[in-house]
């Protein structure tokens, strides 16, 4: 059965990548969570997809250049619906604080709008302090930032982002095991129109997890499953429960 992961928790219900939203996928009974994180201009990671703000709240500028004060100022919650004004962004802190039924924790890194990789190291600090790395995957669209991880702990298990806009899309597509070795490769997070039953049956083979994104439409959960994915990241948890779980 694949497991149900949340992309961004129920970024229908509530504003993406914030604690109602998370709080909303863990009452439908999600698998896990999948979110986005930054480090703030003080070192604090905090949960947001962009590395602006304007998208998801009532600032702007680059998290980087902001601190987590500056940060927590801001209204997270306004753009979804009135009745999430005043919501914050969380800290990566407080994101793994909630994740204590859940079996696997997505965290997604991006190169930081300054360049910096040091978000990487930051990820698998917290986890460890907070004893949620066992639970961890890590992803992202880019190797290096993979790499990052790999040089903090060998054991951190990384997951490559992938779509057919990807410049390395053909390299997987020839020989997705060879690529998988070369770049200690936990799993693979592809598009899902990318995923077929070979693909799943050549990665299984290779001992390679599938996790596609983003799975919203019911005959593609159904499909996922039938075919042996590990999980589906997806914006619609609670149609993915019924499809995966019956509930």
């Amino acid at each position: 059965m694949a497991l149900v992961i949340s992309h961004r928790g129920a970024n229908l219900l509530a504003p993406e990548n914030t604690l109602p939203a998370f709080e909303a996928a863990l009452a439908l009974g999600v698998d896990g969570f999948e979110n986005d994180v930054h480090l703030t201009r003080d070192g604090v990671a905090v949960v947001c997809h962009d590395d602006t703000v304007e998208r998801t709240s009532s600032g702007h500028g680059r998290i980087c250049d902001l601190t987590l004060e500056e940060l927590r100022a801001l209204d997270f919650g306004s753009w979804f619906a009135p009745r999430f004004a005043g919501t914050q962004i969380p800290t990566l802190e407080e994101f793994f604080a909630l994740c204590g039924s859940l079996k696997v924790i997505n965290v997604e890194i991006k190169r930081a709008a300054d360049g910096s990789t040091a978000i990487a190291a930051e990820v698998i600090r917290l986890a460890k302090a907070m004893g949620v790395f066992p639970r961890l995957i890590i992803s992202s669209f880019e190797i290096d930032m993979l790499r990052a991880c790999l040089e903090c702990d060998p054991t951190a298990r990384v997951c490559f982002l992938y779509s057919p806009l990807s410049a390395l899309c053909g390299e997987i597509v020839d020989d997705p095991a060879a690529f998988a070795k070369r770049h200690r490769l936990y799993a693979y997070h592809p598009m899902v129109a990318l995923v077929n039953r070979d693909y799943i049956d050549e990665c299984h083979e290779a001992g390679i997890v599938v996790n596609p994104w983003t799975v919203n439409l019911p005959h593609a959960m159904a499909a996922l499953r039938d075919w042996g994915a590990d999980g589906v990241i997806t914006d619609e948890p609670g149609l993915a429960m019924e499809v995966m779980y019956g509930k």
